[in-house]
């Protein structure tokens, strides 16, 4: 018995030396696992007790809400306007007038800018008077008849609606006048002369007119603007185509009496030689 325990002993650490040296020949360097080290389980279950257990959680005051102002309604804000479109100072523009002397004109013409433009005028009308006495001399069936085409140019210096205007124009001014001679005329008995008839034309074909003038600004948006003249046409002297129906008429001497006579009837008028307009009108620009 005692020899079967020494096999057993020796089989054994045989058994031992041959696994000792298997091991012993695999990787020497091959890291060994740290052995694993099991946590407690005792932690989780502390984590969830200590989440059911929770301490009470005193509850919160809220606090009071201010009551808010009824809210008034927003007043709609006012619309904008929007500015009138202004009327251009450049273009065409028509126009009409009247005027002392000579009476009606009608102009078209073209603004350059604010400051300058031009204007064709034409203007004329029949003006008809009964009587006219000079040195005791009475004149009837006087008639005038202006006519006036040309060309002015405005210059508003101020660049306002004040301007000075300059220009040119065809005078075709007439005057006509009738006269019978009573008493004693340039010494002669009043049967010399008889009637007189006395046709006028200026000297000048072509007249120069200056003055002031003022432009308002357009009324609205219409375009309708109102305009103001004051001026002098300088027409200088006039002369006579004479008639007469006395006996002197073939006389060359009287005949020169009597043209001269009429001729100062006139030209010795100061107003008729430098011929003063004044004018109010409309005009429309385009």
């Amino acid at each position: 018995m005692k020899h079967f325990f020494n096999k057993t002993t020796v089989l054994s650490a045989l058994l031992y030396v041959v696994f000792a040296h298997n091991i012993s020949s695999q990787e020497p360097n091959a890291p060994q696992s740290s052995p694993k080290v099991e946590k407690p389980k005792t932690a989780g279950k502390q984590v969830k007790l200590a989440k059911k257990h929770k301490p009470p959680v005193a509850p919160t005051k809220e606090k009071p809400k201010p009551i808010a102002a009824p809210s008034q309604p927003k007043e709609a804000a006012p619309q904008a306007v929007a500015p009138a479109t202004p009327t251009p100072n450049r273009g065409w523009f028509v126009g009409v007038r009247g005027a002392y002397v000579p009476g009606v004109i009608g102009e078209i013409g073209y603004q350059f800018n604010s400051t300058f433009k031009l204007r064709f005028i034409g203007a004329g009308f029949i003006r008809s008077f009964k009587t006219f006495s000079v040195d005791g001399q009475t004149y009837n069936k006087i008639r005038v008849k202006p006519l006036k085409i040309g060309l002015m140019a405005d210059w508003h210096l101020w660049k306002n609606g004040f301007r000075l205007t300059g220009g040119v124009a065809y005078n075709g001014d007439r005057i006509r006048l009738n006269h019978t001679v009573t008493g004693t005329l340039l010494g002669q008995p009043a049967d010399v002369y008889g009637t007189i008839t006395a046709n006028y034309k200026y000297r000048w074909a072509v007249v120069p007119y200056l003055g002031l003038g003022y432009d308002s600004g357009s009324l609205g948006d219409t375009g309708i603007r109102l305009s103001a003249d004051a001026g002098f046409w300088f027409q200088g002297k006039v002369r006579p185509r004479v008639n007469f129906t006395g006996t002197g008429q073939n006389s060359d001497t009287i005949i020169n009496t009597v043209k001269l006579h009429t001729a100062n009837l006139i030209n010795k008028n100061k107003l008729m030689r430098t011929a003063p307009m004044v004018s109010l009108g409309i005009r429309y620009m385009f």
